[in-house]
């Protein structure tokens, strides 16, 4: 199992205040206003990097914070204290700047101190841990030095970057290194459920580097650094300056309002790709469209493959959150997919992310055990129990296939319960042959060899899925 360290020294938690109303109508720069003597095509002198430091460290600031709860805390009084120490950086004169929300995250007492020692105290503007980004004001007018945010949609890999940050309560640390990949959605470094396409760098990033900028060589920020993998090196992560710039109006005005599109989705995979008779593995394969949502409107199926949505392609499944929930609330988009083999563009009106509804366990099992002695076939091959789809069962459990080999049963951590496959799914095809009865899949299984990719077409409910377990010994 993957294992990630949010850069900070300890977790806490925070508290957004009210916004201010004096709040400017644009919060940040674009460019830097000078030169820093690189260029895309210079020689890498001695001192380049000391230029890009003395420009930028001066926005640069540490923010320590004190809390109540969390982990790794230390007792005092009636509750748990717990502190903790990362990094930000000044966008705005008037004493705005951008951190990581898991900074200040449960933090009633917020303290910032910049590069020449001032120190003053600091309120939240707005937060959004979808995005692990807040927006801060500190105490005073200022003016306050700023680090200009650069277009992150700019930069490719191999390109020279520069991280400053306060790693292990070091205030103003500088390192260098290069962007190593871009567009890491398939990474969640918090643990939770993230709308990011990460950079990925190997400038060297630490606890406490949370919140600090990622600058490239004209010394305009590009990320803001966020985590880092806890059992690698040189492997850091930053939030792209360009999903800053989009939501930093929201986050001025106390509160992130999000799209919705509706479905569920999963990564095209070589196998898939043959099923489905593409050209590319690439793009979001549909495996569930929710009713009477923005995507049931407009008519998208399971078994779709969308490659771009609102003129941004869609090279993999973990850019479509992020580009769907920017997109905005009732904005009517374009999107691209891949039907039967054919390419078709639907317009789809986008509604408000609904409130968070709470995950309930699916079944393990559909029928009694009693029942299930009698009438039902183990796969060990897929580490579940199916059944025959009578006309019994389909009356009893409102089951919409005519045929096919009903799920009845998941083993807890098998192959079919990793693929996704739930009880109450008919099986009605295993690659290009019907499955019409429980003994037919049984044989179609094992005549695969272990470890093979097996393609199964799925009916849950009103939807059609297609689910890829890989056999098992």
């Amino acid at each position: 199992m993957l294992r990630w360290m949010l850069l900070l020294l300890v977790p806490a938690w925070a508290f957004a205040t009210p916004p201010d109303s004096r709040v400017p109508d644009k919060l940040w720069t674009e460019k830097s206003s000078g030169r820093t003597g690189l260029g895309a095509h210079s020689p890498v002198t001695m001192d380049a990097f000391s230029v890009l430091y003395k420009r930028i460290s001066p926005a640069v600031v540490n923010i320590s914070t004190v809390g109540s709860g969390g982990q790794g805390g230390r007792e005092g009084g009636s509750g748990t204290i717990v502190t903790s120490e990362g990094a930000g950086f000044f966008i705005h004169p008037s004493g705005y700047l951008l951190t990581n929300d898991h900074v200040i995250d449960g933090a009633h007492d917020i303290t910032v101190r910049t590069a020449n020692d001032r120190v003053f105290k600091a309120r939240v503007i707005g937060r959004d841990p979808r995005t692990d980004l807040a927006l801060l004001q500190v105490d005073s007018k200022g003016p306050f030095p700023i680090a200009p945010l650069g277009d992150s949609g700019k930069i490719s890999p191999g390109e020279w970057v520069v991280a400053i940050g306060n790693p292990f309560g070091l205030s103003n640390t500088v390192t260098v290194g290069i962007v190593s990949a871009i567009g890491r959605s398939e990474v969640q470094p918090t643990g939770k459920p993230m709308l990011a396409s990460f950079i990925q760098t190997d400038a060297s990033i630490n606890p406490g580097n949370s919140g600090g900028p990622l600058c490239n060589i004209r010394g305009e920020v590009i990320g803001i650094n966020t985590a880092i993998r806890g059992d690698a090196q040189g492997i850091g992560f930053a939030i792209p300056s360009n999903m800053a710039k989009r939501l930093l109006p929201q986050l001025a005005k106390g509160r992130v309002e999000r799209s919705f599109l509706g479905l569920a989705f999963r990564e095209v995979t070589p196998e898939l790709a043959k099923v489905l008779k593409l050209e590319r593995v690439a793009g979001a394969v549909v495996t569930e469209v929710g009713p009477g949502s923005p995507a049931d409107q407009a008519g998208l199926r399971a078994g779709d493959v969308l490659t771009s949505f609102d003129s941004q392609p869609v090279r993999a499944a973990g850019d479509l959150p992020w580009l769907a929930a920017q997109a905005g609330v009732h904005a009517k988009v374009p999107v691209e997919l891949i039907r039967d083999g054919k390419t078709l563009t639907v317009q789809v009106q986008l509604q408000a992310l609904p409130r968070p509804l709470e995950l309930v366990e699916p079944p393990r099992m559909l029928v009694p055990p009693a029942m299930a002695a009698q009438t039902t076939l183990a796969i060990p091959g897929l580490a579940l129990t199916v059944a025959d789809l009578t006309p019994v069962l389909r009356k009893r459990f409102g089951i919409v296939a005519s045929v096919g080999a009903l799920v009845v049963a998941v083993d807890r951590g098998g192959v079919a319960d990793h693929a996704g496959m739930r009880v109450g799914d008919v099986i009605t095809r295993a690659g290009k042959r019907p499955v019409t009865t429980a003994a037919v899949l049984e044989a179609d299984v094992r005549a695969a060899r272990p470890d093979d990719v097996l393609s199964l077409l799925v009916q849950r409910g009103k939807q059609s899925v297609w689910v890829t377990p890989k056999r098992g010994r």
